[in-house]
């Protein structure tokens, strides 16, 4: 299998080393202006590489009042060695202007004023960073990458991309990208970049690292990425709003590698949930997620044991704001849980004849999940899946990814479809119905 992989990456640059101005690797992130701190008001950042300097390369946005030209903020020169061979590329980054919220845009992007070797256009849309009574959503999947075992989830996502282009407003990926981003002398995470090209350069995806992200500091992730307060933080903690959803990551490898560095990261997360806690009345949604679990039932893995203890803060501080909901990878496998706090199941007012634990209402602490099958080299969905802990629900082993939905404010609910086999596997409500600064609001079930 690796042998494959290596002949369709060479395959792949010999087909594109005609021009080496020609944009790869194209996608785009939510900017700023969904931040609570904006650095700038651009709503959308995109990202592509080019083999040379290339500096007349831009890209050119169709708008409803006319074409805008935009330059590069940054051309970016980055090498590296990795199995002996030489890496080099030139990443090429776009932060997008003020454009209006709730409106579907086109772009195109160009090696230079030729008019030769354009990719695209692709279509995207700006959600909007504050509620506006539109339904919002978000698909989350971790542990992926775009060998075969992979493929099915890029084209479900590319499929969503395309038939529900302005109700899913971001994706997610909860970490381990490509298996890895550095192998095969860098080349291998050019080869992933450009295989999610086909969904990623239109829906923005939004990435919290992990611990296949971390070598060398976590260079290649860093370079590839440029997530919200990219400046600041360099994509290891960032958070942002679609409408009535605070969505807040934090990379967990960090400071398992850099221990000094956990408390300044769990400052910065307490200060923007107490933000976030100020918003509650008209951003009732907290997701939290990141790539290493807290909770999990892996008998196979220490971070199923250990990790609660590891990061108690960071547990302390998400039950502290009341954050509704805890998604990682890591484990592959999709495991769906209870509300938990310090290792127990948390209160929640049950609903009568709910056998599967479908509905939580009003519960204390952060229902966890993790989805971290969505697809990587060996990791085959023919599995048996591992028991469970007292507080799981499910476990299951197929290609998968998760769909959360802000119904309203007092409900959100989440869907696991099947990528491979298609269907909703599994599916649960978070429901508050008690006063939030918002008012009481009935419970519909």
């Amino acid at each position: 299998m690796n042998s494959l992989i290596f002949v369709f990456t060479i395959l792949f640059y010999v087909a594109s080393a005609a021009n080496k101005c020609k944009p790869s690797q194209i996608h785009i992130a939510l900017s700023d202006a969904f931040t609570y701190q904006p650095l700038s008001n651009s709503p959308i950042r995109a990202v592509f590489h080019t083999d040379e300097t290339c500096n007349s390369a831009y890209i050119e946005i169709k708008t409803p009042q006319g074409v805008l030209k935009v330059a590069a903020t940054t051309v970016e020169y980055f090498t590296q060695t990795y199995d002996r061979l030489k890496y080099q590329t030139y990443i090429h980054v776009f932060d997008f202007p003020a454009l209006a919220f709730d409106q579907a845009y086109q772009y195109t992007c160009y090696p230079d004023d030729s008019g030769k070797d354009a990719v695209g256009p692709f279509d995207f849309y700006v959600p909007n960073p504050v509620p506006n009574g539109r339904v919002n959503r978000v698909v989350m999947f971790g542990d992926h990458d775009s060998t075969l075992f992979g493929t099915k989830t890029i084209n479900y996502l590319t499929s969503l991309k395309q038939s529900n282009f302005t109700e899913i407003q971001a994706y997610i990926h909860l970490g381990d990208l490509a298996y890895d981003l550095e192998y095969l002398g860098g080349r291998h995470g050019d080869g992933y970049m450009n295989s999610i090209q086909d969904f990623a350069a239109s829906m923005p995806l939004m990435v919290t690292l992990g611990n296949h992200e971390n070598f060398q500091n976590f260079s290649n992730a860093n370079m590839r990425l440029r997530m919200p307060r990219f400046s600041d933080f360099q994509n290891h903690y960032y958070s942002f709003n679609i409408g009535n959803m605070h969505f807040v990551t934090v990379n967990l490898d960090l400071p398992l590698l850099y221990p000094d560095l956990l408390a300044p990261m769990l400052n910065w997360l307490s200060a923007d949930l107490q933000t976030a806690t100020a918003s509650r009345a008209e951003v009732p949604w907290i997701i939290f997620y990141t790539h290493r679990p807290l909770y999990c039932s892996d008998n196979t893995t220490s971070d199923c044991e250990k990790n609660a203890q590891k990061f108690a803060q960071l547990e302390s501080i998400l039950n502290q704001y009341g954050v509704d909901l805890f998604v990682s990878g890591h484990v592959h496998a999709y495991e769906r849980m209870l509300p938990i706090i310090h290792g127990e199941v948390a209160d929640y007012e049950k609903v009568s004849g709910d056998n599967d634990y479908r509905y939580f209402i009003n519960p204390t602490a952060p229902i966890y999940v993790v989805q971290g099958k969505s697809g990587h080299l060996g990791d085959f969905d023919t599995q048996k899946p591992y028991a469970g802990k007292p507080y799981t629900v499910t476990v299951d082993m197929n290609y998968s990814a998760m769909t959360v939905h802000a119904l309203n404010n007092t409900h959100l609910h989440c869907e696991n479809v099947y990528t491979k086999k298609g269907g909703v596997h599994d599916d649960f409500y978070i429901i508050k119905n008690k006063k939030n600064g918002s008012g009481s609001e009935q419970v519909i079930l």
